[in-house]
């Protein structure tokens, strides 16, 4: 149902790497990282986590630890969803760091980004499958 999913999440100079690490896990299940050190535009140090699970077995895993979320998501599918056939969904940070996964709007985030098997790749049919796939999970 996805060709990938990728989970990031910005670690700032003032946030603690473990901690920001912690809320990873609670989104993907997974303490895997990819660290990338860049700096902000003020010059801050900032420390990027990615992941990113490509095998559909480790995609449905990946899912099957989100399923608490999955109501949530499915609720605004057609808005996290581009023209491109992404999902996009974001979890608030904090909440993470306290082992519970909320859907969020607001910057300060873990974001997921997950790539929709669709044929033709259109918004409409990504949506139809992604509807289908998810609610198998619930």
């Amino acid at each position: 149902m996805f060709h990938n999913v990728h989970v990031r999440a910005i670690v700032h100079a003032t946030e603690d790497e473990e901690r920001v690490l912690d809320a990873m896990e609670t989104v993907s299940g997974s303490r895997k990282v990819e660290r990338t050190r860049t700096r902000g535009y003020h010059g801050n140090p900032i420390l990027i986590l990615t992941q990113e699970f490509k095998r559909k077995a480790e995609i449905n895993e990946l899912w099957k630890h989100l399923r608490p979320a999955i109501p949530d998501i499915l609720m605004r599918l057609d808005e996290r969803t581009s023209d491109d056939c992404i999902l996009y969904v974001r979890f608030d940070k904090q909440e993470a760091a306290q082992g519970r996964l909320v859907v969020v709007e607001h910057d300060d985030v873990i974001l997921l980004r997950a790539k929709v098997k669709a044929y033709p790749a259109r918004k409409d049919i990504a949506i139809r499958v992604m509807r289908e796939y998810l609610r198998g999970f619930l």
